[in-house]
């Protein structure tokens, strides 16, 4: 604006201390109407743009965003379901029009328009003028980063405000923050299926052992899909000896379930075998998800398998693992108890028979007593469930191992964990990298847990057996120690009463301390091969050795641990913590995504820089100086950079063309849709969309390939331009801000 010399206070100008003021280039002179109308108080929009027969802009003029009158078409419309929004065109006729000079080759004010008929905004109010709210690049980059790992929009605004000082200096309004984030992902969402194939073919790179799979329907669209990590497939070598899955829902905008494959490892806490997202739940899609899952898995079957009784499940479970032990969920069982016998006191009558083992002759006459009492002989679900008693009752399931649960609340935990990071907008290629977020934060636990296993010891509490559970501190992970210990603490309230000495037994018969009506039990002690057995089978059922098998121990005088009770699972050094470099670049397709790893590593840098600006206004005015500096220095760099390369290190990537988006599907599981929200979707799905600018069906202006042809067209040699006059826009604005006084600022910016 050095050609423009006006010596005025911007709220006194008029149409003679205008017309004929020139500018260097037609963005310069947006630029000052722009900041002209801010400091008034108005918002702008651009009116009208004349080009000659070459094609060049000769003529451009801006407008008061309250200029004109809406349409009656728009508000007298009877068959409108919103409200109309507020008016605010009510023929205000402010106005700037600068035309091209061939002579002066500048821009010459031809018509300036100061008066208005209406009030103007003030300073509170003029961030909610709609021409002066914008997020700034690097705070868009900041949000896209933050999305990424997990935070809600809300939360990332809730961070500019602190950041900024105010929701005033933010620069734009939650709404604004919410469409760019949108408009950011539009181009990847609309080919989400495509995305997410592309998303799991990359991760090859980084991990060779990662696996997937994935199924389309004869549209080409995409029906289901498996995903397992390297390091899932090496915890299944190891602890794949049970394994349970369930689905959830509302994880993605498909509404395509989420089936989570899980087991526990050796500190006792959950870990991921694989994930799948499926269309449906019939028995035909989970037979899929376990055959791409055993071929994930070299065919390596599990020995048990937990579930929730889903009758697809079981059909699956059967086809494919008929050998594999499988339980049913005891939480689902007692549920549809409460459902179908109305008797106080069954429920629990039903629990002890699921969860306490018995001899078969005697759960038979506790279940036929139970039935009696309950009047719930002739009850079709009762004997329905008595028929699959070898699938829950803990009298035909004793000797299994099931990770130490009866229910599948391991499943229904990490569930709950990953919804954490899961919502139902987001789409499949997202919803996958939450799940990965979610997998590698449940993995950091897990590596909490075993640094602190080989940095510390447990304290011990010299319990009557001090040498055995000193050997048991030092070889099991401190969670499992734990639960040896409450069982060598338990085993004193025990005693033996019978001592059988043969030729290379012992056999013990132990009895709880005045308890007379508790079962006995019988340890057998193997003297040759140094291995103990219980007639309990809480050995074999939750992996770690009973109090009978102590008491029994503490009797013989045995110092040393039988071999057999001591499970390879349960060890410190069961596994090498499998983990890829922490800072090894993820490799996207997607360029947007490489630009956000790349934002993400110079982010903590800028924050320490910052922190040290703001100490003392003296550093604050050195790194003023320093920045402004290291600005045009980049920004040069910047333009002298060619078109950044699409591949990253060489990658060559299989590319996924031509596979769709899966139609939604309202799975048996997903929670109902309100009358009112029913409603509403037919009513939607009721009326065509409608293109306004090809005026086709099936996609509205904004997806448009004709309109996005155009804009490619019209607007390819004006990108640049936007990205200078921006940062002219926000270097004016800190000179204003920082050098003059806002009394100051209208005798000295415009002379």
């Amino acid at each position: 604006m050095e050609s423009a010399n006006i010596g005025k206070d911007p709220s006194d100008l008029l149409e003679e201390d205008m017309v004929g003021v020139e500018f260097k280039s037609v963005e310069e002179a947006e630029s000052f109407y722009h900041i002209y109308s801010k400091i008034i108080g108005f918002s702008v929009r651009k009116n009208q743009c004349r080009k000659n027969q070459a094609g060049i802009v000769t003529t451009r003029s801006w407008c008061c965003s309250n200029e004109g009158f809406r349409r009656t078409k728009y508000i007298k419309n009877p068959n409108r379901v919103r409200e109309p929004r507020s008016e605010i065109r009510i023929g205000c006729c402010a106005m700037f029009r600068v035309c091209y000079s061939k002579i002066t080759k500048l821009w010459v004010v031809k018509e300036f328009r100061a008066n208005h008929n209406h009030c103007m905004a003030t300073d509170m109010q003029k961030h909610f003028l709609r021409s002066h709210r914008k997020i700034s690049a690097a705070e868009l980059e900041q949000a896209k980063l933050l999305k990424e790992a997990g935070m809600k929009t809300s939360e990332i605004w809730n961070l500019f405000v602190h950041q900024n000082g105010g929701w005033d200096k933010v620069g734009c309004t939650k709404k604004d923050l919410y469409n760019s984030l949108a408009a950011g992902r539009r181009g990847v969402d609309d080919l989400d299926a495509n995305t997410t194939l592309t998303f799991l073919q990359s991760k090859l790179d980084i991990d060779p052992e990662f696996f997937y799979a994935y199924m389309v329907d004869e549209e080409s669209r995409l029906t289901h899909l498996f995903w397992a990590d390297g390091a899932s497939r090496f915890d299944y070598e190891l602890f794949g000896d049970s394994l349970a899955f369930d689905s959830t829902y509302k994880t993605n905008r498909c509404q395509m379930p989420l089936v989570v494959l899980v087991g526990s490892n050796n500190h006792g806490m959950t870990c991921v075998f694989g994930f799948a997202l499926i269309q449906n739940e019939t028995a035909e899609t989970y037979t899929w998800v376990l055959q791409k899952f055993l071929e994930c898995m070299k065919d390596k079957l599990p020995e048990t398998i937990l579930t929730d009784g889903c009758r697809s499940m079981n059909k699956a479970i059967e086809d494919l693992m008929p050998s594999v032990v499988h339980r049913t969920c005891s939480w689902h069982i007692l549920n549809n108890a409460i459902k179908h016998v109305h008797e106080e006191g069954f429920v629990g009558e039903l629990r002890n028979l699921i969860k306490r083992y018995y001899s078969v002759d005697e759960f038979d006459l506790r279940w036929n007593k139970m039935l009696l009492d309950y009047n719930a002989e002739n009850n079709e679900w009762a004997k329905a469930l008595y028929s699959s008693r070898h699938q829950w009752a803990d009298t035909h399931l004793r000797g299994s191992y099931f990770g130490g649960s009866t229910a599948t609340n391991r499943c229904e935990s990490m569930n709950a964990f990953l919804k954490r990071f899961l919502d139902e907008k987001l789409p499949l290629w997202r919803a996958l990298q939450h799940c990965e977020h979610g997998l590698a934060a449940l993995r950091y636990g897990e590596l909490g847990k075993h640094a602190a296993d080989k940095l510390s010891t447990p304290v011990l509490k010299r319990t009557s057996m001090s040498e055995i559970e000193e050997q048991f501190a030092s070889i099991y992970t401190r969670n499992m120690f734990l639960e040896v210990r409450n069982q060598i603490t338990r085993s004193e309230k025990y005693n033996v009463i019978r001592h059988h000495k043969l030729k290379a037994s012992d056999i013990c018969t132990i009895e709880k301390y005045l308890s007379k009506d508790h079962p006995k039990r019988k340890v057998t002690f193997k003297r040759i091969e140094r291995e103990m057995s219980c007639d309990c089978y809480w050995l074999e059922t939750k992996g770690i050795p009973c109090r009978h098998v102590f008491a029994a121990m503490k009797h013989l005088h045995l110092s040393d641990i039988p071999r057999n009770i001591i499970k390879n699972r349960w060890l410190k050094e069961c596994k090498d913590i499998y983990l890829s470099s922490p800072d090894a670049q993820r490799r996207f397709v997607n360029p947007d995504m490489i630009s956000s790893k790349r934002y993400g590593g110079i982010n903590s840098q800028a924050n320490l820089f910052l922190y040290y600006c703001k100490k003392s206004p003296k550093v604050q005015q050195r790194g003023m100086e320093l920045m402004s500096t290291l600005l045009v220095e980049m920004q040069k760099m910047v333009e002298d950079v060619g078109e950044e390369e699409k591949t990253i290190n060489g990658a060559v990537h299989e590319v996924h063309d031509g596979i769709k988006e899966p139609h939604p599907v309202a799975t048996k599981g997903r929670p109902p849709q309100s009358k009112s929200s029913q409603q509403n979707s037919s009513q939607k799905s009721a009326k065509a969309r409608i293109c306004r600018v090809c005026k086709k069906s099936g996609h509205d202006y904004r997806n448009c390939k004709v309109r996005k042809r155009k804009c490619e067209e019209s607007m390819e040699e004006d990108d640049d331009d936007f990205e200078s006059l921006f940062r002219l826009i926000i270097l004016f604005e800190i000179h204003v801000l920082h050098k003059f006084s806002i009394k100051n600022f209208p005798g000295t910016m415009f002379v």
